[in-house]
């Protein structure tokens, strides 16, 4: 209990507690900015982002068509993009944006076949297929949300065998896919080089070199399934690129 010298001459008003000083405006924003500063920097941040990526799709044009490219060798992009560029020749516009467009998406991975290093159609490149860890999650997830997305109905790949018996994807003369574990037999496969459309491309001795050795080949689906857009354009697109070539 506290002294009566010291409580005896303390009036009401004193044991009132002091009441706290209203901040300025000022002082308001300066103490909001103090807690909150970083919240208003990744916000800024993401803001940036999401505005670039509007201006982004808004500048973009949508591909009408999209092939698929999947070999263990490293190709150039500047070769993957001169072959979407001439194979849009032969296509339509079908989302209506005023230009035809194919695209070709590369996937780099290895498919179980033996590592090796040759040299290439061109005396002038050396292709290495040393494929290494991080490239191959790359690919294969890419690849693999191809597949699952239904996104490419034609397929490149200068290795069909592997690719056959890793994903079970290539169709037969009639579209349909092959039993389970046929590998290739019965699949529809035409060589690059065979087919007079793809021989006849505007392509360079460099693109011609890696592209020489693919094969091109058609998705086929289970009952029910098919190409998530364009089924029958993408279909009239294959025949045209492989007609006059001999099946393999």
């Amino acid at each position: 209990m506290a002294s009566a010298r010291y409580t005896l001459n303390i009036k009401p008003e004193d044991l009132k507690p002091d009441e706290p000083r209203q901040l300025t405006r000022k002082e308001k924003l300066a103490n909001w900015w103090y807690y909150h500063r970083l919240h208003v920097g990744i916000g800024a941040a993401v803001l940036v982002i999401l505005i670039w990526l509007a201006a982004d799709m808004l500048n973009r044009t949508l591909p009408d068509y999209q092939i698929a490219l999947v070999t263990e060798q490293y190709i150039p992009e500047t070769v993957v993009t001169k072959l979407g560029d001439a194979l849009s020749a032969f296509g339509l516009d079908l989302n209506g944006d005023g230009q035809a467009l194919v695209q070709v998406s590369g996937y780099q991975l290895s498919l179980g076949g033996e590592e090796e290093t040759g040299a290439s159609a061109s005396s002038s490149s050396t292709v290495t297929t040393t494929v290494d860890a991080y490239t191959q999650m790359a690919g294969f997830t890419t690849l693999s949300g191809d597949v699952t997305t239904r996104t490419s109905l034609i397929f490149l790949t200068d290795d069909p065998e592997a690719f056959q018996s890793s994903f079970e994807l290539l169709a037969t003369a009639d579209g349909s896919l092959p039993e389970e574990g046929a590998g290739l037999e019965g699949v529809e496969l035409f060589a690059f080089s065979d087919c007079p459309v793809l021989a006849s491309l505007d392509l360079s001795e460099e693109a011609r070199a890696y592209l020489d050795n693919f094969y091109i080949a058609r998705r086929g689906f289970a009952e029910g399934q098919t190409l998530a857009e364009y089924p029958e354009e993408n279909q009239a697109l294959y025949e045209v690129l492989t007609a006059g070539a001999a099946a393999q």
